[in-house]
């Protein structure tokens, strides 16, 4: 495989998976508590995204990092991966500051003193994101790294897979109380001090690193599944995941989620897809809709009153999803213009 090798595939199930992303946060905004797609969407299917990004992501990093880039000696992949890190962090500050807007308009309409609003956003920043979707930039950071530095004091690939594997079973387990209250006394109250010091499991120690390490392992493994087997297994897998969510409750992290979403990576890795230039408008379309969604959704909230339809839930859907993706469309058509270059540089 060469740096230049497209995976139409991939781009097809980023985009799928970013409007997936995008309908969770819509529903959990708009719709009714007791709707059924908070399960569908918000706690199953939703919940296969970010695990799919963390492998694409993992597996498109390590694919430029060789075997030999991994030696203590070799300072190439090192090279790599810092401006691989460099060029992410630099995406979670654009957007922070694309997001000031929101942020401020939303302070100004709570009940938070301003020094309040600052403290609690510094420590987002830091821990968690400042809006919903950002925290996986920080996360996808520091998973990146920290593979990266167990790689470069010798690690193996199974010992590394073995590692965080341990890892994101304790984040599970620490992120839903229907796990953690059957836990032993000295892992919840491990958990009790954890979580209001740094908010969340889901963050790169305890959910992104055994994901991008599935990444590098994709990256590194030169076998790949039938496209059947690999939509069978996810299948499969995506029923014990539903089965999981809804007796256990789970609204973020789920065992369940990391074999199917292996499976479709894999499944789309083997789709037979010819080489247009759709797929990378496509991919370019899912990190448009990852981004800028809220904004989409604050739109709406500021204008839903002059709205001449009933706002059902299919509705609301569709006066947020129809103008969203086609506005993103549009964007990274204007990218490819030379007048429009520097919109590349916020995805």
């Amino acid at each position: 495989m060469t740096n230049k090798r497209m995976y139409p595939g991939l781009d097809l199930l980023k985009l799928a998976m970013a409007v997936l992303v995008a309908g969770r946060h819509m529903i959990q905004v708009f719709y009714q508590a007791d709707s059924r797609w908070r399960l569908y969407i918000g706690s199953w299917l939703s919940n296969l995204a970010v695990p799919v990004f963390f492998i694409i992501a993992g597996f498109l990093l390590f694919r430029k990092v060789p075997e030999a880039g991994r030696s203590r000696g070799s300072s190439s992949g090192t090279r790599t991966v810092l401006a691989y890190c460099w060029r992410i962090l630099k995406l979670y500050l654009i957007w922070c500051v694309l997001y000031w807007p929101i942020d401020l308009y939303n302070w100004y309409h709570g009940t938070q003193s301003f020094p309040e609003f600052v403290r609690s956003y510094v420590k987002s920043f830091f821990f968690s994101s400042t809006i919903a979707q950002l925290w996986y930039l920080p996360a996808l950071l520091t998973a990146c790294l920290i593979v990266w530095a167990l790689c470069r004091v010798g690690m193996r690939l199974r010992l590394l897979l073995i590692l965080t594997g341990a890892l994101f079973a304790a984040g599970c387990l620490g992120d839903n109380w229907f796990y953690t209250e059957r836990m032993p006394m000295e892992f919840q109250q491990w958990v009790a001090w954890y979580a209001p010091r740094f908010i969340t499991m889901r963050n790169g120690i305890f959910y992104g690193t055994f994901y991008v390490s599935i990444g590098m392992w994709f990256a590194r493994k030169k076998d790949r599944l039938p496209f059947l087997v690999s939509a069978l297994g996810a299948l499969a897998c995506a029923y014990l995941m539903y089965k999981e969510v809804k007796y256990c409750h789970i609204t973020n992290m789920a065992f369940f989620a990391a074999p199917t979403a292996v499976f479709l990576v894999e499944g789309a890795m083997a789709l037979p897809l010819p080489g247009w230039r759709l797929f990378p408008r496509l991919r370019g379309v899912s990190e448009w809709v990852y981004f800028s969604h809220f904004y989409f959704f604050y739109l709406f909230s500021w204008t839903a009153h002059l709205l001449p339809v009933p706002l059902t839930e299919r509705n609301i859907a569709l006066i947020i999803f129809v103008p969203m993706l086609l506005v993103c469309w549009c964007v990274v058509l204007l990218s490819e213009r030379e007048r429009g270059r520097w919109l590349r540089k916020l995805i």
